[in-house]
């Protein structure tokens, strides 16, 4: 039976590759040059997870991992940070943000504890209105991703984004979008448009970024089937 490597072993193998004598490539990249890997090996991972295969599962967790590791190392060495003080951090929030199992708090249900977690974030960014909040969403969001996100805090806190009728939204949209000349205005009717899309979407259960991709995909197979019958 093969050794089963550990998390120590990837922070050595980690702090080998990076070290004297270690791979080139590895020693070049910097936090910059390997920050989009994080995002890509994020989608790989979900990829995984729609498939089921707790194998490939378990291999996309790494490639995940392994992004977390690599910063840590680069980060050790400009003295910036290193993996203790990572897992230090989210030890320490996981604590701080479950008082019903840490601390004397008690809290029975899953929206109960969603609400204090929420409530605890905000506390700890000094965020004190739920605007606040939305403008603390990460811009680096998928943009769907990023107007659902919003879109549900806005709707949790009272917010109603009223009766969408898609169709006649969609239309005229884009009737506007297709009648004007002005290019900044053209882009502001499009955002419409999608925003519009991304509440249509929440209120029928559907997660608008999934949706998308799946339609992608599905336009890449039928591209594949016309490329095979062009030939």
């Amino acid at each position: 039976m093969s050794k089963k490597y550990t998390f120590e072993d990837l922070l050595s193998i980690m702090e080998k590759l990076r070290g004297e004598g270690g791979c080139p490539w590895d020693r070049e990249q910097t936090h910059e040059s390997i920050k989009r890997s994080i995002m890509e090996e994020g989608y790989e991972l979900i990829e995984a997870i729609d498939t089921g295969d707790g194998a490939k599962m378990a291999d996309e967790s790494g490639d995940l991992l392994l992004q977390v590791v690599f910063h840590a190392q680069i980060g050790k060495e400009l003295g910036e940070y290193d993996m203790s003080d990572v897992t230090d951090a989210i030890c320490k929030k996981l604590i701080h943000r479950h008082p019903h199992i840490f601390g004397g708090e008690d809290i029975k249900t899953a929206d109960g504890v969603l609400d204090m977690w929420d409530a605890i974030k905000r506390n700890d960014r000094d965020q004190k209105t739920v605007a606040e909040e939305l403008k603390g969403i990460s811009r680096y969001l998928p943009s769907l991703t990023r107007a659902e996100k919003v879109q549900s805090k806005a709707v949790k806190n009272g917010y109603f984004l009223g009766d969408i009728n898609i169709a006649d939204a969609v239309y005229n949209k884009l009737k506007m979008i297709d009648e004007n000349t002005d290019k900044a205005a053209a882009e502001k009717y499009l955002g419409q448009v999608l925003f519009s899309i991304v509440t249509a979407a929440k209120n029928a259960g559907i997660d608008a970024e999934v949706a998308l991709n799946r339609e992608i995909s599905n336009f890449i197979s039928e591209y594949e089937k016309y490329e095979s019958e062009s030939k």
